[in-house]
């Protein structure tokens, strides 16, 4: 298993230094996150039911009516490369580094990709969008010309999104389902939610039955797709989370 950042206990007990007092810099979570309000009692005592809402906030907030729940996209990283027979698949290097992991995990041939080479040589192109580490986008032109290149001979363009969410204009969530492509979304970047392990995974249907087949049921958990879908629905607290997360960038 792959060793990641975040582990601010461990650090803080290793070195004697209280957690208040660390600055974090290894994960990109917004530190001024959705204001969880207190969660019905209810809410804890039930297992989770997908006529909760949750789906359709999603696809209000990404614009795309094929959405599937998953706990965060850390669990769809990890089941997707199960859903093909062993292909050639390109991860740009550097980026977040589960992606390539669960491909040749699973039995691909995983080689660094940069955009000049195309994808002719692929049968999946996985990209961070923005990457991760190095915040490097992709003109959607490119991306589009990809994927249909890509598609027309069954293969796949994998998008993940996580850190797209101030520049929601540049996302490919809305153009989905197509046939071949997949996009990731998720809520602990921008919306500071990292905890709760609510992510989704946009495609065409048939792609997202088999997956869900293969995650089982009850994927996310009810207080987890309480706090969801709040948090989708509450566009002015995004409204104004985009804006000032693009002030303190600049």
């Amino acid at each position: 298993m792959l060793e990641h950042g975040g582990r601010l206990l461990a650090a803080a007990e290793r070195y004697g230094i209280e957690p208040a007092d660390w600055l974090d810099l290894s994960t990109g979570i917004n530190p001024a996150g959705w204001p969880v309000p207190p969660i019905p009692a209810a809410v804890w005592q039930r297992l989770p039911e997908a006529e909760d809402g949750l789906v359709s906030a999603a696809a209000a907030y990404y614009g795309s009516a094929c959405v599937l729940p998953v706990a965060g996209s850390q669990a769809a990283i990890q089941a997707l490369p199960w859903l093909r027979a062993a292909y050639r698949v390109g991860v740009p290097h550097p980026a977040y580094a589960e992606h390539a992991h669960a491909w040749r995990a699973a039995g691909h041939t995983v080689t660094a990709w940069q955009p000049e080479q195309g994808v002719g040589a692929l049968d999946v192109l996985v990209l961070v969008h923005p990457n991760n580490p190095g915040g490097q986008t992709y003109h959607r032109a490119d991306l589009l010309a990809w994927h249909a290149e890509l598609a027309a001979r069954g293969g796949w363009l994998l998008v993940d999104e996580a850190f797209i969410d101030a520049t929601p204009e540049a996302s490919l969530s809305a153009d989905c389902p197509r046939e071949g492509l997949i996009v990731l979304r998720g809520l602990g970047k921008f919306f500071g939610l990292a905890g709760a392990r609510v992510g989704f995974v946009l495609a065409e249907p048939a792609l997202l039955d088999a997956l869900e087949a293969r995650l089982g049921p009850w994927a996310v958990s009810a207080p987890s797709r309480w706090v969801a879908r709040a948090a989708l629905a509450d566009t002015a607290w995004q409204q104004a989370a985009r804006a000032a997360l693009l002030a303190a960038g600049a």
